[in-house]
């Protein structure tokens, strides 16, 4: 046989099933282009030029990993589609005469033919569009810090490797089914999956229980630490839930309704029930996919715009100040010398301090048991407890309160409504408590586990709790100043006032007089680009795997009616023949249609509702306190994408609907 020939058939064969292998040959580009493209972005960032590169560079490259696993897993269920679709045609060409490793060598072919294409599109558009996205980068985290546009050859190389790799299995899946197959069973083989379906109620109940113990985990977690320990345990048990759940639980449900006489036996619903058995049978890995890639989606985008939209709800929590002082263990001179520092440095600059406010607490880490903390255990354990620690007589200077205690009696401070006891203990010396609406300011509202003010009679009652120097994350046996103002400026100001200090602290000290154990500074406007390059690095990759996740929905939504647009043809002239109208034939199947492509969007949605409890706990472990803010960005994802999967639904119907008539 001449080789030009096997050239030609693969040609045509690519030619002719357009609707099978231009939406597969796209999708590859697409994701060959994507890899490529954060692969050659986590190489253009400058880690040392930017705060937080490290991180986005590690974001982008968790990002490469993430498409490279999708590559792997999506085309070769796409290829499954096509192959399905295409075994009658391989199987003509076995009885009219070719052996089965010339339809190899058409197969070999037509893999070249496709790898050659998604290889030199995908690169070509990856370069191409390369620096639009270096700049979308550059925009999302608000830096002038230029993102070098690069053509790095292990971007290049990684990407042919990875697609080379990814056809090479697919050839021999391919050759494998043909060689390992029947000429009849080839001829048959896009009409697999007519018999009705089994019930299989073992593994119906036990995906409930699969999904009911995921649902469990991110209901019933309160701790931010545990939400982020379960919350992949959580994940692989609603996944494992849903594909158990549509593989085999619809299909139970439906033999229920088949049963039951009164219901199935009306022309409405034999059809409906009939039409789905089938359908479930044969598609319900790829309405399972659809949904999991869809709860990715909304998972994925909902959560990292959430904490993009929200860094100046995060600034303005962590630091109601502009800028901040903090010391541990300050003489008076110490403070002193940081008062007149400030003042001098506001003077030149033109500026004053404003809405200035200090104190001066100890700072216990503990850990919860009940409601007996153990002072300075920093295990890290889920009931780890922050506590700031003060006398009564400084409570009320900084406080601007006039609070009394009993002997034997505390003070508490719990804005996070963690603690409900009327006695609280330390190291098992117990005290009463009072209540106090008073909430910390700075830095402790970005603290994820339990923070308490806490304020004791006197200076003698606070001190027997620490018998010995306790070391924790802080020191339990020295305390802490703080000191928290504005400047009247503008952010030029702040930056130049910031700097100013920064050089005092590092040039001026030590000082004869002044001691302290150490002394740090923290101000918002360096810690809003600081939060831009971490949360816009997450909200930039959020962005881009939402898009791969839609692309593949859309793309096996496509083959999913495709497939169905050859079955529902022959049903349809079925239907007829045995006495239904043409209308009640159309009613019938589009309403099936309807039903079982809409399953996995509100199976998604459910999944996200019972998600967003987890969720919001996990990301105060970010700093994102601001729930009502998850709440509406969560909601608005959901809307966007329910508009997008129905305009998916309207192009890939089109499509369906002209099988079926010429069929």
């Amino acid at each position: 046989m001449a080789k030009g020939l096997y050239w030609k058939l693969s040609w045509g064969n690519l030619r002719k099933n357009y609707r099978l292998t231009l939406p597969y040959l796209l999708s590859s580009t697409g994701i060959c282009m994507m890899f490529y493209m954060l692969c050659a972005l986590g190489g253009g960032i400058d880690k040392s030029a930017m705060y937080g590169g490290n991180s986005v560079a590690a974001m982008m490259e968790l990002g490469v990993y993430v498409i490279g696993i999708f590559a792997v897993i999506f085309l070769f269920y796409t290829n499954s589609f096509i192959m399905k679709r295409r075994k009658k045609e391989l199987g003509i060409y076995n009885i009219l005469g070719m052996e089965k490793r010339h339809i190899a060598r058409v197969i070999l072919a037509e893999t070249l033919l496709t790898a050659l294409a998604t290889l030199v599109l995908g690169l070509g558009m990856g370069i191409l569009f390369s620096k639009v996205l270096f700049l979308a980068l550059q925009k999302v985290l608000g830096l002038t810090v230029p993102i070098a546009f690069l053509v790095p050859p292990k971007a290049l190389a990684a990407t042919v490797i990875l697609f080379l790799a990814i056809f090479f299995l697919l050839l021999l899946y391919n050759v494998l089914q043909v060689r390992l197959s029947k000429p009849i069973e080839l001829l048959h083989g896009g009409e697999v999956g007519e018999k009705e379906p089994k019930a299989h109620w073992l593994l119906a109940v036990l995906g409930v229980l699969l999904l009911g113990a995921g649902y469990y985990l991110a209901v019933t977690i309160q701790s931010p630490i545990e939400a982020m320990m379960f919350f992949f345990i959580a994940v692989v048990l609603v996944i494992l839930g849903t594909y158990l759940l549509f593989v085999t639980g619809i299909t139970a449900l439906l033999k229920l309704l088949k049963k039951n006489k009164r219901f199935y036996y009306k022309t409405r619903h034999f059809t409906a029930v009939s039409g789905m058995l089938y359908r479930m049978k044969q598609n319900a890995a790829g309405l399972a996919s659809i949904c999991i890639l869809s709860t990715c989606l909304l998972v994925t985008v909902s959560t990292t715009f959430s904490l993009y939209t929200g860094i100046e709800d995060l600034i303005h929590s962590r630091y109601p100040r502009e800028y901040s002082l903090i010391m541990q263990n300050p003489n008076d001179a110490a403070i002193e010398t940081m008062h007149t520092l400030a003042g001098e440095e506001a003077a030149k600059l033109g500026v004053s301090q404003e809405n200035a406010y200090e104190y001066k607490v100890r700072m216990w880490s503990t850990a919860r048991t009940g409601t007996d903390f153990h002072i300075g255990d920093d295990s890290y354990s889920t009931t780890y407890a922050i506590f700031q620690a003060c006398t009564l007589e400084e409570f009320n200077r900084f406080s601007g309160r006039q609070e009394s205690l009993e002997p034997g009696q505390v003070l508490l401070s719990d804005p996070r409504n963690s603690f409900d006891s009327p006695a609280i203990s330390f190291d098992g010396k117990e005290f009463s408590v009072k209540e106090t609406d008073y909430a910390a300011e700075g830095e402790m509202n970005a603290v994820v586990y339990e923070v308490y003010t806490i304020v004791f009679p006197d200076e003698e009652t606070l001190l027997s709790l620490l018998s010995q120097e306790q070391i924790g994350v802080y020191r339990a046996d020295v305390p802490q100043w703080y000191y928290y103002f504005d400047l009247s400026g503008d952010d030029e100001s702040l930056q130049a006032f910031s700097d100013a200090m920064d050089r005092h602290i590092e040039e001026d000290f030590p000082m004869a007089g002044v001691t302290f154990e150490y002394l740090r500074t923290d101000d918002a406007f360096n810690a809003r680009e600081d939060f831009l390059s971490l949360y816009g690095g997450l909200f930039f990759l959020g962005m881009f795997l939402g898009l791969l996740f839609l692309m593949g929905t859309a793309l096996i939504i496509y083959y999913k009616q495709i497939s169905e647009g050859y079955e529902d043809a022959r049903r349809f002239s079925i239907m007829q023949k045995v006495g239904m109208s043409r209308q009640e034939v159309k009613r019938s199947i589009h309403s099936q249609i309807i039903l079982v492509f809409f399953l996995p969007l509100l199976a998604a949605i459910l999944h996200l509702v019972f998600a967003f409890p987890m969720l919001q706990r996990i990301m105060t472990l970010m700093n994102m306190v601001n729930y009502q803010l998850v709440l509406f960005s969560t909601i608005g994802c959901v809307a966007v994408f329910a508009l997008f999967y129905f305009i998916i639904y309207a192009c890939t119907a089109r499509t369906y609907y002209k099988i079926v008539e010429q069929g």
